[in-house]
């Protein structure tokens, strides 16, 4: 569906979020505007929008609520979203997060958009950890229909972000995807992300990057660090992060104004650029539940940091234990603190040591542009003759 006068093919990417657009897939939209594609971008209104302006990339308000489950919001979310792609018209739509995926994908069938890319960047929560219940069952069942029915179709591709979300999804579909692939995550910069030595202090400093959530692992963090307290285990905590509102598992305001003023966390900042954050850090540490592949573990790879993070799909991916890091299983405070303290009482050149095999392993596998070119060749193959070849 291109434009009638100009014939330019138009690629829409859509999130629930303008910073995440902003963030994470910036380079990804300028490689695709170089080769003279007209690039758009569908999210909630946020700061991040003059971001997008600035690099002549056309916004589009999507008016979505992250948190609402009602189901008139929802539907309204939907025709918000249809609006959008009436208006545009883009040969192509490529979503990221759950519910672009799942409301984008009904829109963009409904336009009779021609090519669909679903980014697998973390699978719903209610599927992987469903409550357990009857309701909870049902509601798990559902939304995996759903889910499955977004991710198939011979003009959708679906990006998946390691392969155990590929075996997960899998293990609910009478066949694979036909058309799906694996990319390490969204890659990284590596050269905005440029290898750094820490810079020391009598108290190290642990750093969490991303948003104070449950699934995170964010309260098992605390009582990790404040039993590493209990010890008289010198360092900082630091979170490199914000409350995210718009999330149902957002951790409250009042609870973690209580741990700031307990001590247990030593600063609480929300940075537009992280390396700084980075460049004050010996270990990187990630509890989460299950993830894609996460980004905040890409960018400290890249820097050079050890990493401490959980046993689980997309996490597991970035971290060679005990050559650039250490894993713990999940949700269990007690394994986290032993992790951190063994990592504090190596000596400063074994870390650095780590820190550098973590550079080596962002260089051979993260590397942003082979995520791009991996990308692009979906769209080649969505949009045959459309889309040149990607060379930077």
């Amino acid at each position: 569906m291109h434009d009638a006068e100009t014939d330019v093919p138009k690629i829409c990417f859509t999130a629930n979020l303008a910073w995440n657009l902003s963030n994470f897939r910036l380079n990804h939209m300028k490689a695709v505007q170089s080769l003279g594609v007209e690039v758009h971008a569908a999210a909630p209104y946020d700061d991040c929008v003059a971001i997008l302006d600035r690099e002549g990339i056309i916004y589009h308000e999507w008016q979505i609520s992250r948190r609402s489950l009602n189901p008139l919001s929802e539907i309204g979310s939907i025709h918000s979203l249809l609006g959008v792609y009436r208006e545009v018209q883009p040969s192509l739509v490529h979503h990221y997060t759950v519910k672009a995926i799942l409301y984008g994908t009904i829109a963009a069938r409904w336009c009779r958009i021609p090519a669909i890319v679903n980014a697998v960047t973390g699978l719903p929560y209610i599927i992987v950890s469903p409550k357990q219940s009857v309701h909870g069952s049902i509601a798990r069942y559902l939304s995996m229909k759903w889910y499955l029915w977004s991710l198939a179709g011979k003009d959708t591709h679906a990006v998946f972000q390691n392969f155990d979300d590929v075996k997960f999804v899998d293990s609910f579909s009478r066949k694979p995807l036909a058309n799906r692939s694996v990319t390490p995550g969204s890659g990284v910069d590596l050269n905005h992300f440029s290898f750094q030595t820490p810079v020391r202090s009598c108290r190290p400093t642990v750093l969490f990057v991303g948003r104070v959530i449950r699934e995170k692992g964010f309260v098992e963090l605390i009582e990790a660090v404040r039993a590493l307290r209990a010890t008289g285990l010198e360092f900082r905590f630091k979170v490199c992060g914000s409350i995210d509102d718009g999330n149902r598992s957002s951790i409250g305001r009042e609870q973690v104004e209580s741990w700031l003023q307990e001590g247990l966390i030593d600063c609480l900042v929300k940075l537009d650029d992280v390396r700084p954050a980075l460049a004050e850090a010996e270990v990187v540490v990630l509890p989460s539940y299950r993830e894609g592949t996460p980004r905040s573990l890409l960018e400290a790879l890249a820097v050079g940091r050890p990493i401490i993070a959980t046993d689980v799909p997309g996490c597991r991916e970035v971290v060679r234990c005990g050559s650039n890091g250490f894993l713990v299983p999940p949700k269990n405070s007690e394994a986290l603190a032993n992790g951190i303290a063994s990592m504090l009482e190596l000596d400063v050149m074994s870390r650095e040591r780590m820190g550098v095999e973590s550079r080596h392993l962002a260089e051979q596998l993260f590397d942003e542009k082979g995520v791009i070119r991996a990308n692009l060749r979906v769209y080649r193959a969505l949009m045959a003759g459309i889309i040149p070849e990607f060379t930077d």
